[in-house]
């Protein structure tokens, strides 16, 4: 997912340098392992905060009610389907927002993780197809398809 990444930062440095949104609305990283966090980006320089994984299972359409501003938003293809929702039921209008879709090939469930470990998860690295997590005393490899969370399985 690393290429990903790389393409979402050049698309959302280029529309905050152009003045064509006010706001980027991504994922960081969070404070706790296979947990990022929603992060609202409004200048160029501050691009390189946004990640992507498989650990941004938050639906970021839930920051967009009832906004003002020019918004881009990464969207995977269920946040998409509630951003369609909201500007069904007019909490946002179309014309305010751009769309950065990615792809999604599923967010790992963070808390069967937990349960599958030997201890407490204070890393967790991911190749295409696998997530390791390391605690202390142990390293523990994982299947994505293994530890998807459960509505990702019916999607995928």
């Amino acid at each position: 997912m690393l290429e990903y990444i790389h393409k979402i930062r050049e698309i959302a440095a280029d529309l905050l340098k152009k003045k064509e949104v006010e706001m980027v609305i991504g994922f960081r990283k969070g404070t706790v392992p296979m947990m990022n966090e929603p992060t609202f980006v409004n200048r160029p320089e501050d691009i390189t905060a946004l990640v992507w994984d498989s650990h941004c299972g938050i639906n970021l359409a839930n920051y967009l009610p009832n906004r003002k501003e020019r918004i881009a938003i990464i969207a995977k293809g269920c946040d998409s389907r509630n951003i369609v929702t909201h500007i069904i039921e007019n909490k946002i209008r179309r014309e305010q927002l751009v769309i950065i879709g990615v792809p999604c090939k599923g967010m790992v469930d963070r808390q069967l993780i937990a349960n599958r470990s030997e201890g407490e998860v204070v890393e967790a690295l991911e190749d295409d197809d696998n997530i390791i997590v390391r605690g202390h005393g142990f390293e523990k490899r994982f299947r994505k398809t293994e530890v998807l969370q459960k509505n990702c399985e019916i999607c995928i």
